[in-house]
């Protein structure tokens, strides 16, 4: 199964030109139901499992927010319905705001319809945004071939119990183009506890030999490794992803004890607190999704991490200096004292590691590198052995003894600052 579909920043018009097209064309006496943009969606008619989830934009700044690592992070919820993944993740499972969650107070028992539909396989994306754009809450695709027919797909999605789905089916088909009417078939879906259902199938990952990743109601399967206690949420960073193994193989080598280390796109702070828990005196995460600095925050108390050991900033969009650190007061006095620390600890870190996407490694290379001492480390990952010649060519101006490590397709290049 491939992650929970749904509309993507950019789609907006292409999806309105279609529903327009409908609504131009239709020949029944009744209207059909008023098609919602990926905006629109989080306010109009909006089934409260997904408000959250949807109102969650990935963030450009990490590695998971669009393309191959967006799949990689969602895969982090194995076998786990994606209705049940957004009703979880909206009563608090892996999500650090269920209290000021819109969805408060709803019936996550309630029933649901399931329906799986087949089509093409051509037709699969377009009509997936379709369904949502026509009420479907949810929507997952198989990878496997629908009936042994090679040319075609399964479609599951999720609709209101009560919802009139051969329309909305329909209509999806109609303002997908697609010339033919797809086959589908609709069951009822069982009431459960899917906070339970979450819980039970989110296992402790085993990211690198003697270091796991645990939720937090979890118990630790080897109590002598590093154990790294957090909450899953929407923030990237739960030490599945390719490039957040490299980065941690990375620190093994190079935290040695005493390093000051700084992650530059922290997310959930995985990095930082496992720099800490080898033998770091000071970590620094520096992010530009305000999620991710609540996350981290969250992370280090459940690792018993305090401020004077870590220190995580939020940073605006539009410049490279921080605006305050997400863990102490956010006084005006605080913002301005706390910006002068960020800055005048450039040039001090022993290792500093980037694991975000390619064009902001390459936008930021000056104020990436700025961090690390003379001689100290800098790793950049998040990018796809593909991408390394670009990426060296950007860093080789200020970085010696450049050298790359590599899993299943990612890659994490490292070398030493220029004195």
């Amino acid at each position: 199964m491939v992650p929970l579909v749904r509309p993507r920043p950019g789609r907006a018009a292409p999806l309105r030109r279609l529903c327009r097209r409908l609504l131009s064309s239709a020949q029944t006496p009744s209207p059909p139901p008023s098609p919602r943009s990926s905006s629109s969606r989080r306010v109009s008619r909006i089934s409260p499992p997904l408000l959250l989830l949807l109102s969650a934009r990935p963030s450009p700044f990490r590695a998971g927010g669009s393309g191959p690592a967006s799949t990689a992070a969602g895969s982090s919820w194995r076998g786990v319905s994606s209705c049940a993944r957004a009703r979880a993740r909206a009563v608090g499972v892996g999500d650090e705001a269920a209290s000021s969650s819109p969805s408060a107070g709803y019936d996550f028992s309630s029933p649901y319809l399931s329906v799986r539909i087949r089509c093409r396989k051509v037709d699969a994306e377009l009509l997936s945004e379709a369904l949502l754009c026509f009420g479907a809450t949810s929507v997952t695709v198989d990878d496997i071939a629908a009936a042994g027919n090679l040319d075609e797909i399964s479609i599951t999605s999720i609709f209101a119990h009560g919802e009139d789905v051969g329309s909305r089916v329909s209509y999806a088909a109609s303002s997908a183009g697609l010339e033919y009417s797809p086959v589908y078939e609709t069951s009822v879906g069982k009431q459960c506890d899917w906070v339970s259902v979450v819980q039970e199938t989110y296992e402790s990952t085993k990211v690198i030999d003697g270091l796991w990743v645990i939720p937090k109601w979890r118990t630790p399967p080897d109590p002598q490794a590093i154990n790294i206690f957090i909450n899953p949420g929407l923030a990237f960073g739960t030490g599945e992803h390719p490039t957040t193994k490299l980065c941690l193989l990375l620190l093994r080598e190079t935290i040695e004890g005493g390093e000051r280390f700084l992650d530059y796109g922290t997310g959930t702070g995985v990095l930082g607190i496992a720099a800490l828990k080898m033998g770091a005196v000071l970590s620094t995460g520096i992010d530009i999704d305000p999620q991710a600095v609540t996350s981290s925050c969250e992370n280090m108390m459940l690792n018993g991490i305090g401020s004077d050991k870590m220190l995580v900033y939020l940073v605006p969009t539009n410049a490279q200096s921080a605006c305050f650190p997400s863990n102490i007061d956010e006084s005006e006095e605080n913002k301005s004292t706390s910006d002068l620390e960020l800055k005048s600890s450039r040039g001090s870190y022993d290792v500093v590691a980037a694991n975000i996407l390619l064009n902001p490694l390459l936008e930021l290379v000056e104020d990436i590198v700025g961090y690390a001492k003379p001689g100290g480390i800098v790793a950049v990952s998040g990018i796809l052995t593909e991408q390394v010649p670009k990426v060296e060519e950007a860093y080789s101006r200020y970085l010696e003894n450049i050298s790359v490590s590599e899993i299943t397709g990612w890659a994490c290049l490292r070398g030493s600052r220029r004195a």
